[in-house]
């Protein structure tokens, strides 16, 4: 599996590619950063799927607090991406090549999504590293102090942040492979990925608020943000380490059963 994941690695670290993951990422954090400042309220409670106030942003861990709002749609992306690079591996028949030399599908398939989270917690990390920068520049306009951001209970909430958007990430990653396998095409499996994710879930949950603790979607988003005032942190990770071994089930059974004809 280790050839594997070099080779992912290899395929994705190229220049090109990293330089607009790269682009993409210092942008999400600087526009992220200044919409969660400028829309945050001075105080009081948050909604149901979480977010912060200035008065928050000014506490311990308020540097990265802004990153750990919004990294909600970091795994969005990761979501598409991870659909797109798994399922062109089935319609471009790269994926029978690799099989070739490597027989074993499911390690095949464990390698190639180990390299993309390692390419993913580069760029998580960019993200944090840059969207703290952002905040420090626009605290002052929004009044907020940075006194609690420079100690070591900061820091400990910052990797905590990049610990826990990076687990949602993850989470992101294999529900992407699982439909990426199920479909093996990329213009179905982002359409099907899509309309849950998107649409259904946020129409159902305006009338249904249960679904904001079991919808995958939802959860993933619990996990990311450290827990919502919906769901805790605890719950949010056992349902989506429960969603993720049933994915991972259900990836390796259609792996190991279904023919690689392309």
């Amino acid at each position: 599996m280790t050839a594997v994941i070099k080779a992912e690695l290899i395929r994705l670290w190229r220049p090109r590619v990293m330089l607009v993951a790269g682009a993409a990422a210092v942008t999400f954090a600087v526009v992220a950063t200044l919409v969660v400042f400028t829309g945050a309220p001075p105080a009081g409670p948050v909604g149901p799927q979480g977010g912060t106030t200035l008065l928050r942003l000014g506490q311990t861990g308020g540097g990265t607090e802004s990153f750990a709002v919004a990294a909600s749609f970091v795994g969005f992306f990761i979501f598409v991406t991870c659909i797109a690079l798994i399922a062109t591996e089935f319609s471009s028949g790269t994926f029978r090549a690799l099989l070739l030399r490597n027989p074993d599908r499911v390690k095949v398939m464990a390698g190639k999504l180990a390299g993309i989270l390692a390419v993913a917690a580069v760029l998580v990390a960019l993200a944090e590293v840059t969207s703290f920068a952002m905040s420090l520049l626009v605290a002052g306009s929004q009044h907020v102090s940075i006194s609690h951001w420079f100690t070591a209970g900061s820091a400990l909430a910052a990797v905590g942040d990049f610990a826990t958007v990076f687990a949602g990430v993850a989470g992101w990653a294999i529900f992407a492979t699982t439909l990426a396998v199920i479909f093996r095409s990329v213009p179905l499996a982002l359409g099907v990925g899509f309309a849950w994710m998107g649409p259904f879930e946020n129409i159902v949950v305006d009338s249904w608020k249960t679904g904001l603790r079991v919808f995958p979607g939802q959860v993933l988003r619990a996990v990311i943000n450290g827990g919502t005032p919906s769901l805790g942190f605890g719950r949010a990770l056992l349902t989506t380490g429960a969603y993720v071994a049933a994915g991972a089930a259900v990836t390796a059974t259609l792996l190991i059963r279904r023919d690689v004809t392309a």
